[in-house]
């Protein structure tokens, strides 16, 4: 008989949910985030907590508002990191990984079909358009503006990093352990220059100088001079000893050198010696470009941005984002930087690839939230069964006993009822350490008040019913009364209380979490809004707040709606009244 009790108590919430649209609707919702938060890990796009990084083929131009100069970011040239660009009337050409080729013209950007496939590290214009590209592996090729090209066979598959024309007929090309080659564009013959070092550094960068001759540098402050009419070329001492990345040299004999650790070495005409100057950052330099008249541009890691004008002072310039830059290209009209490696995508606005954005670490905000679903109804639900169980057996004993058990008991929990919530969450945590323990700890120890008193008050009337009496006098003992025949008779108020507790603990991890009581190595809701809130790009990075609100909120409205329809068998006079 007490079994079926049960069973009808237990029915009863059931057949009041399926009755009620709302609370349909609210199931529904309750059960689509519950499986939500079971399948996390296949529901997932990336790894929660995994840095995401993506790469692009950087584009910055050069803005002047006034006296204000600021380098903003176009739109990127393609998926493929850009290594270097040159420009010479009208024609701009730009190369980099696999193979990527991009045409400028007429103020647009076009990508150019190639047969190649190896990463581009160098690329020269001649006079007449004809462009030789040249990178990894030894590859070289020509690229003729009938749209044709023609790849040259090299005498080993080294690094080329950098391309020079001696005249119509001839290139200079430099790269790994010192190799230098002269092609002859016609026969395809290369021949090998003997570096007067011989230690195997790499060059990276070849320039001609006005009167003919090219200056080449490398790695340990290498720079070599080779003369227009000599086969062998020189060693020439400059300032400091870093790797050298970039050359740079007007026609007006103006030259810059840029390298790792900020390092800029500038002359201002052919026959002036090379000075070393002081840069505004220490980060590696990838490319600079001077003017006939002396100003000076120099890019680097980071979004780095030098200018110089003529005769003063290095300054850093601010630039939209901190991108790898690894090249210029100065046209008639524009200032271009261009690069990217590959770059932490933070902060990225929702897309196909991160459908709700990413946060200030690139990582998956979708995937944040679809994992943070399984702390907040595993503190909802723990929680709150933890707060029925310890406020329905109060309830029962102190309403069932009376006299003195029941008045230590409400005194106890009217001194909860002094105490705040947040505090002595944070004493819990200052005690002990963050942890999902403690929040659940702290929900349940200052929650099961209420449902102490509302237990309470029901069992006072329940205990004086017959069926109370007659089981009194039948010889049951106090446990078996208590929780055989008055407890089936309060389990719709259990029910009740259940359901609003879910809720209230969601909320309250939520609370913990933002104001970093949480635990420190569990993503949560709460706790993407308080590293939303710590980042400062909260107020700009709206797709970083609004899901997790979203989704607190939609949850707590969920269990609202159902425990809306308990209401009905925990007081039938609204059952009466509907």
């Amino acid at each position: 008989m007490n079994r079926s009790r049960l069973m009808k108590s237990a029915q009863e919430p059931i057949r009041a949910i399926l009755g009620d649209r709302l609370a349909l609707v609210g199931l529904a919702v309750l059960l689509s985030i519950i499986a939500m938060a079971l399948f996390a890990p296949l529901l997932s796009t990336h790894a929660p907590l995994a840095v995401n990084e993506r790469e692009e083929g950087s584009l910055f131009t050069r803005s002047v508002d006034g006296e204000q100069v600021r380098w903003l970011a176009s739109p990127p040239l393609g998926n493929a990191t850009l290594n270097a660009a040159d420009y010479r009337d009208g024609l701009g050409m730009a190369v980099g990984r696999d193979g990527v080729v991009w045409r400028y013209a007429e103020g647009d950007w076009s990508r150019l079909d190639t047969p190649l496939s190896t990463t581009l590290h160098a690329v020269n214009i001649r006079e007449d358009g004809a462009t030789l590209v040249a990178g990894a592996r030894g590859t070289v090729a020509l690229w003729t503006p009938d749209g044709s090209w023609q790849t040259y066979d090299m005498p080993e598959p080294l690094n080329v990093n950098g391309i020079a024309w001696r005249d119509a007929g001839t290139a200079l090309l430099v790269g790994g352990g010192e190799t230098i080659w002269r092609l002859d564009m016609a026969s395809g013959e290369v021949t090998s220059l003997e570096s007067p070092v011989g230690r195997g550094f790499d060059l990276n960068a070849v320039a001609l100088d006005v009167d003919g001759s090219a200056w080449l540098v490398g790695d340990r402050g290498l720079a070599l001079h080779l003369a227009s009419d000599a086969d062998t070329p020189s060693l020439e001492r400059l300032p400091g000893n870093r790797e050298l990345n970039h050359i740079h040299i007007a026609d007006s004999g103006a030259g810059l050198i840029v390298g790792e650790r900020g390092t800029l070495l500038v002359r201002d005409d052919a026959e002036a010696s090379w000075q070393s100057q002081d840069a505004p950052d220490s980060r590696a330099m990838r490319a600079g470009w001077i003017t006939d008249d002396g100003h000076a541009f120099a890019v680097g890691r980071s979004g780095i941005v030098f200018e110089r004008e003529p005769g003063g002072d290095w300054q850093l310039m601010p630039s939209d984002e901190e991108r790898h830059l690894r090249t210029l290209m100065v046209t008639e009209e524009h200032y271009f930087a261009l690069g990217s490696d590959r770059f932490v995508n933070r902060l990225a606005p929702p897309s196909g690839e991160h459908w709700f954005g990413t946060d200030h670490l690139g990582r998956d905000l979708f995937s944040q939230n679809v994992h943070g679903s399984q702390i907040a109804l595993l503190v909802g639900f723990l929680g709150a069964a933890l707060v029925v169980l310890i406020g329905a057996n109060v309830g029962l004993v102190a309403g069932y006993f009376r006299g003195r058990t029941e008045t230590v008991l409400m005194r106890t929990v009217d001194v909860m009822y002094g105490i705040p919530f947040e505090p002595f969450a944070l004493i819990l945590v200052l005690l002990f350490e963050p942890s999902l323990f403690i929040v659940i700890l702290a929900v349940s120890l200052l929650t099961w008040r209420t449902v102490a008193r509302l237990i309470r008050s029901q069992v006072l009337s329940l205990r004086e019913r017959p069926f109370v009496k007659a089981a009194r006098v039948a010889g049951a003992s106090d446990l078996r009364i208590m929780y055989l025949h008055i407890f089936p008779n309060v389990m719709p108020l259990v029910f009740l209380e259940l359901a609003i507790i879910v809720g209230v603990s969601i909320i309250a991890e939520a609370t913990l979490s933002f104001l970093g009581l949480g635990p420190p190595q569990s993503i949560s809701w709460g706790g993407i809004l308080h590293n939303a809130r710590l980042s400062g790009a909260w107020r700009e990075a709206w797709w970083w707040n609004l899901p997790p609100g979203l989704l607190i909120m939609i949850t707590v409205l969920s269990v609202f709606f159902i425990s809306r329809s308990l209401e009905l068998v925990a007081n039938p006079r609204l059952r009466a009244r509907r």
